[in-house]
């Protein structure tokens, strides 16, 4: 009796995850605009915004600070994933949060970026922004990551830690994001 309650409980919930209707995997998966930004490139200090985003099928985003050890730890994984995701049209950027809190700040975030080898833009957001601080003071935990697709939409809950060992996570909302490509 157990285990035919069970199978049956297993039965319902496969059921309702699966959703109805046309939507597919895309009623699972949440959509929530990323927010206008135009902030400037830590190294290069020229002007990036949220019209990256039309460049490529899909953007991570990788937000981190001085003081995280994990969010410097994998810059050099990053740097190897940002090159693996241009042969698929797919690109990263990070957004160094407390790079814009002064020029100390700024200079140890470019100390870092340059140490760690990292080619791939970063961001430092305005403190007294519309971006800083409508979206990036609401974090609490890094390093947090996103998956946008080319219109601008986060895809997915974030996902907080190291990102190469949530790759598979990444690579669903990719999936996700290029199967939709395909579609339209």
């Amino acid at each position: 009796m157990k285990q035919s309650l069970c199978i049956l409980l297993a039965g319902v919930l496969a059921a309702s995850l699966t959703g109805c209707g046309s939507g597919g995997t895309d009623q699972l998966v949440s959509k929530t605009p990323f927010p206008d930004f135009e902030e400037v490139d830590i190294v290069l200090g020229e002007t990036v915004s949220d019209d990256l985003f039309g460049e490529y099928d899909a953007t991570i985003v990788n937000f981190w600070n001085n003081g995280c050890g994990t969010c410097v730890e994998e810059m050099p994984e990053l740097e190897e994933l940002y090159h693996a995701f241009q042969e698929r049209n797919i690109n990263l950027i990070g957004v160094g949060t407390d790079s814009g809190e002064g020029e100390e700040q700024l200079a140890t975030a470019r100390d870092i970026l340059r140490e760690k080898g990292v080619t791939y833009c970063n961001l430092s957001p305005d403190p007294e922004g519309t971006f800083y601080q409508e979206f990036v003071a609401d974090l609490t935990t890094y390093p947090t990551t996103y998956v946008v697709d080319s219109q601008g939409n986060i895809i997915g809950a974030p996902i907080v830690g190291n990102v190469k060992k949530q790759l598979d996570t990444v690579e669903e909302r990719l999936a996700l994001i290029l199967e939709e490509n395909k579609s339209e």
